[in-house]
């Protein structure tokens, strides 16, 4: 009989864990049912608002390359005018253009330039020529030489011209020729004033304009003292003797 409780005892011993093992395992599934279920809802959640700032993304990507609708087309024209504006070169200011030279005041090749004003050093009457290059017969010498210079009467102390402007290069007095005055006229000009009288009113190095008067009418030059009173008148084209009254007129050079 004892027995028999003994069993009884045990049997229910077991029953009891068994009926905990059934609670426990109750109460892990509906845990793990719980978790599951809330998973899933935050999962389809956080997706929903996944596919929504993806799709705002892929979205604002379509505008970008989208071809711009006519809504745009009058903002894109006023960005590249503004550009045209920007990018157009500025006029020059008036302190710019006061500062470039005129035209005239531009230097100029020498064959463009305008000539200078050339005036006879006398007003007489011519009555030697040049003879370039050619044997004629000297009153004074009596021997047939060159003329190298026109010969310009004139009243002893009359004032000699300089032909145009230039630099006196040398005052002198020569053996044969006289009180020479030898002006250097640029260009490859340059001119000899001889015979003339010996009070000279210029100076080695000195500036000379057209008209300046450089001596007067004299009587010194012994190698032409035959003729009547006037003034020996040459000039050199780079070291070439030329014809000077051509020079002067403009029909030589």
């Amino acid at each position: 009989m004892s027995n028999s409780k003994f069993r009884i005892g045990n049997l229910s011993g077991k029953g009891l864990l068994i009926a905990a093992g059934i609670c426990v395992a109750a109460v892990g599934a509906a845990g793990y049912y719980s978790y599951t279920t809330i998973s899933d809802k935050l999962n389809t959640e956080l997706i929903g608002n996944n596919s929504g700032t993806l799709s705002a993304d892929a979205d604002e990507e379509n505008v970008k390359d989208a071809p711009v609708d006519i809504g745009q087309t009058n903002v894109a024209k006023t960005e590249t005018t503004a550009v045209t504006e920007k990018t157009e070169v500025p006029k020059m200011s008036a302190a710019v253009t006061t500062q470039l030279p005129k035209e005239s005041e531009t230097e100029k090749p020498e064959s463009e330039a305008a000539p200078p004003a050339m005036v006879r050093p006398l007003n007489g009457e011519v009555i030697n020529i040049f003879s370039d290059g050619e044997l004629v017969r000297s009153k004074t010498l009596n021997v047939w030489k060159t003329h190298d210079g026109v010969d310009i009467a004139g009243e002893e102390g009359e004032k000699v011209k300089s032909m145009t402007s230039g630099t006196v290069k040398n005052v002198c007095e020569d053996q044969m020729m006289g009180v020479c005055v030898v002006i250097d006229h640029g260009s490859g000009l340059e001119g000899w004033y001889c015979g003339l009288g010996k009070d000279v009113p210029v100076a080695e190095g000195q500036k000379v304009s057209a008209g300046t008067i450089i001596g007067t009418v004299g009587n010194t030059a012994e190698s032409e003292i035959g003729e009547v009173s006037h003034v020996h008148f040459g000039v050199k084209k780079n070291d070439k003797w030329i014809d000077p009254i051509a020079l002067i007129s403009g029909e030589g050079s």
